[in-house]
């Protein structure tokens, strides 16, 4: 039951994270990239071969799953430490 708890919660998290990263760098990308003016030439422009918001999303969406799954152990072995 204990790993279903640390699974539970790490996945709500990343999918949470995973969401989140990938709807603000989707504003960022659509805002910020191929926008005449502003020459943006960041490394989430230029991600997986593709332009703008689609690829800071897929950037976000990558990047969010990563921090989701850091956050959601941390959470559980807090959680853990403090039921003690």
């Amino acid at each position: 039951m204990k790993r279903f708890y640390l699974t539970l919660s790490t996945l709500l998290l990343t999918t949470i994270f995973a969401i989140g990263g990938m709807l603000k760098f989707s504003i960022y990308g659509g805002n910020n990239c191929d926008v005449v003016g502003k020459g943006c030439d960041c490394f989430c422009c230029n991600f997986s071969g593709l332009r703008g918001y689609e690829s800071c999303g897929v950037f976000g969406l990558l990047a969010g799953c990563v921090v989701g799954v850091i956050v959601g152990l941390i959470v559980y072995v807090l959680i853990k430490y403090y039921k003690k």
